[in-house]
């Protein structure tokens, strides 16, 4: 494996939540937050590239920088070329706090300037009580995943939230008919939902096949939920076996998945470290294949994670995340062969 530095955050400020994506031209597309925190402050979304497989990256650019907290950027590339970015916002002024909006900006430039966000729509409100607000995910309604693209065109956005009466979070896709211009709550359907079972962090992977796997993140391990109908309707979750936190997947060009998370199974340390691995038969369970470790940073692992997977040219995948330490987004260049 080889380190390599995305780029540094500037002084006071702290690099959190990456998101990658191969453009059509072969450079890697990298966004991400800088805030002083990595809750309760203003954040704002950066970006960088790199034209040589991530060997070297161009200098940090601002891409989204308003009044509100910008966090949990997700960038990807839709079939005909264009980018879409996907981030929520908090309002931290306010007490309560609220989550104002999921928004979704389009690229038609390769990511060198944005159109105006469009909301994303959804049937979970608002719903303040003292214990959720004390969760910090209470709000109108979050996002972590990226967007999917699905074979007939159709787009879903991933996201979690809180249900009108309902005191635990639940995990949705919106769908987008129009390419991504719109995304009505009347295209909302539920992934996971109950009341004993906080589901967040939901992140959607196409197989080969056409099924749309979602894997959740809960308090336990991950659950995983299908759907064979474009994700009109999905199955019940069942358990994945991986105990895995703010996870990214790729579809791999063999058909194998790449998962990367952070693990809080404590079996490499205490912390929620980086890890990693290739799941060669994904319509299965996904705890069959080795597990790697791929990024400790040596100190409270449990501010790390939230990494991005990228498959590159010549059999190499490149996984990237963050260290508050040394106040870098970093990255692991390795080959397909390093995860058997």
């Amino acid at each position: 494996m080889s380190r390599v530095v995305v780029a540094r955050a500037i002084q006071g400020q702290l690099p959190y939540f990456p998101s990658a994506v191969r453009v059509g031209d072969g450079r890697v597309l990298v966004v991400w937050r800088e805030g002083l925190g990595h809750v309760r402050s203003v954040g704002r979304i950066v970006a960088a590239e790199s034209a040589d497989g991530g060997v070297s990256w161009s200098e940090p650019r601002v891409v989204v920088d308003t009044l509100y907290d910008d966090r949990d950027p997700m960038v990807v590339q839709v079939g005909n070329g264009d980018l879409l970015l996907s981030w929520f916002q908090i309002d931290w002024t306010v007490r309560p706090w609220v989550c104002p909006a999921v928004l979704v900006a389009r690229s038609t430039d390769g990511g060198t300037t944005w159109g105006e966000p469009v909301g994303v729509g959804s049937a979970m409100v608002d719903h303040q009580t003292d214990e959720v607000w004390r969760s910090f995910r209470a709000g109108h309604i979050v996002a972590h995943g990226q967007i999917l693209e699905l074979p007939n065109g159709e787009l879903l956005a991933p996201v979690y939230g809180v249900f009108p009466g309902d005191s635990a979070h639940s995990a949705s896709v919106v769908r987008s008919t129009d390419g991504g211009l719109t995304w009505p709550a009347a295209g909302e359907v539920v992934l996971g939902r109950k009341p004993d079972t906080e589901y967040l962090e939901p992140v959607l992977t196409l197989l080969p096949g056409g099924q749309v796997v979602a894997l959740l993140r809960t308090d336990e391990e991950a659950m995983l939920v299908r759907s064979d109908d474009n994700g009109l309707s999905w199955s019940p979750p069942e358990p994945s076996g991986l105990h895995a936190s703010s996870a990214d997947t790729l579809t791999l060009s063999d058909g194998a998945v790449l998962l990367a998370y952070g693990d809080v199974s404590k079996r490499f340390n205490p912390g929620r470290p980086t890890v990693a691995t290739v799941i060669r038969e994904p319509l299965g369970r996904w705890d069959q294949d080795p597990l790697h470790l791929i990024i400790d940073t040596g100190q409270d692992t449990w501010d790390q994670s939230n990494p991005a997977v990228v498959e590159l040219s010549g059999d190499q995948l490149l996984i990237i995340t963050y260290d508050i330490f040394t106040r870098e987004i970093i990255g692991e260049l390795l080959p397909r062969a390093a995860l058997t």
